[in-house]
Formats: C-alpha cells, structure tokens, sequence
C-alpha cells in the first residue's frame, strides 16, 4: 500500500523555527518532524499532486500532539470538506479510516491542543481506496444497445451501462474472489435510481443478501457505507427508476 503524501509538497499555518517545517512531515523519515507555534487553530496540508480517492490518513505524532482536530479534503485547496472530526486525541499514532473521497489536498486541521507545546507530526500519511470492482466481470438484466454492464466497471465516466425502460432491473459484478467490503459509491447518469437495494452474495447469484435499502434517492453520486460484510458478488437492484427512462450508472464503484 502506497502512502501518497511521501515527497510531496506540504505547508502549514506555522512553524517553530528552522528545522520543523511542514515537509518534515512527509519525508518518510520518522527522525524529522513538522512543529507548529504553541497556539490554536494550526493546520497542514499535503497536495497529494492530482486528484486521488483516498479513505486513510495516518498521523504520527510527536509529544506535541493535537487533542481536537480535523481531517479535511480539497480539491482546490481553498474550500474543504471534513471528512473525520478527533475530539479527544491522545497521541501517539491515529490511523484514521473514512468513506473513500476524491481529493488532491488532505488537511489536518487542529483546534485544540493536547499540551502547552504546538502541533508537532513526525509523519502524515495518506492512503488511496483500491476500488475492487475496477475492470471486473459485470452482469445486467437488461441494456441498450453499445451501453453493457461492464461500462459501468470500466473506470471511465464518459462511458455507461444503462437498461431497458422497465422495472425491476439489476447489475452486479463479480469481484473475482470474496471480500470484506463496506462501501458503495454509485455515479448515476440523468437516468437514476429513486428505489433500489445494494445486495451481496459470497455462494453464486441466485440468492443475495440485502446490506442496504434506498428509499427515495435523488441521482448524482450515492456515496453508501454499511456494515462490513463478505462479497464475491455485488448487486444493485432497482425497484423503482426516477425517470421514464432506464437505469443508467457511469461507474458503479466497491470498496473495503
């Protein structure tokens, strides 16, 4: 696994002096270290260079460390979004987990210290999400002609699976092998989903387990966490569609 903040650029709110600065933090080596000044809020960032999906950051800290802080992403670096809030940090090293997100920019945004010192992180890494439906053998009850099951597991989002204009209709890919999985994100085009469930199965296709139901959904990206459970294979079945036209997904994506 691939940290991808290793040698790219950081910056920070502050540093301590010459020595801290904030690449200290993305170095690779756990003998340096990025230090803040001793006040609050303090923060740093990595540009990660390009647009990744990540879903971990781990923190490495020093004595120094942040009691309440945040992990945010951006693309821009100007607006960011939270994606874990840390309310009671103790130090140490926090491995952090979240639903995978697009981002190019990771923050650790501090708001409360946990000593009188400032932030101070031997290393900040930060992990990209292996979406585990890429290019595997895809599966539709229906489609349009040149719009097959397996556009949606392409990795492309100019390219589409769509059905026919009924319900219900379905797809599923198969991972190859049964994982641990906990995560769906669904990239709908105009043609979406208003009903529909995330079904799994580990012993073949004809029987499948419901993980999640929706109720109501309203196109664009469907980012959906549940509880971890073992799939080999991965079903979305529509119940009812949102338009008059088919089900139609650019990318239908499954993570860990």
């Amino acid at each position: 696994v691939t940290n991808l903040a290793t040698g790219k650029t950081a910056t920070a709110s502050s540093i301590e002096g010459t020595g801290y600065e904030a690449g200290k933090a993305v170095d690779g080596n756990t003998g340096t270290r990025w230090a803040s000044q001793s006040s609050d809020p303090q923060w740093i960032y990595v540009d990660l260079g390009q647009s990744y999906k990540v879903n971990r950051v781990k923190l490495n800290w020093e004595a120094a460390y942040g009691k309440g802080y945040k992990i945010q992403v951006s693309g821009d670096s100007t607006n960011w979004t939270d994606v874990v809030t840390v309310t009671n940090g103790d130090g140490g090293i926090d491995d952090l987990s979240f639903t995978p997100t697009n981002a190019r920019y990771v923050r650790m945004y501090g708001t409360s210290r946990g000593t009188s010192y400032g932030y101070s992180l031997y290393e900040m890494e930060v992990y990209g999400a292996n979406n585990l439906a890429a290019s595997k053998i895809a599966t539709s009850s229906s489609n349009e002609s040149g719009y097959d099951a397996g556009k949606a597991v392409d990795g492309n989002t100019t390219t589409r699976w769509s059905s026919q204009y009924s319900d219900p209709q379905w797809i599923y890919v198969d991972l190859g092998s049964t994982q641990k999985i906990s995560s769906v994100i669904l990239n709908w085009e105009a043609a979406y989903s208003k009903d529909y469930k995330i079904q799994v199965s580990t012993s073949g296709t004809s029987s499948w387990t419901d993980v999640m139901t929706i109720t109501g959904g309203d196109g664009g990206i469907d980012n959906l966490t549940f509880t971890a459970t073992d799939a080999r294979y991965v079903r979305i079945y529509g119940t009812a569609r949102g338009t008059a036209y088919g089900y139609s997904l650019y990318e239908f994506e499954v993570y860990n």
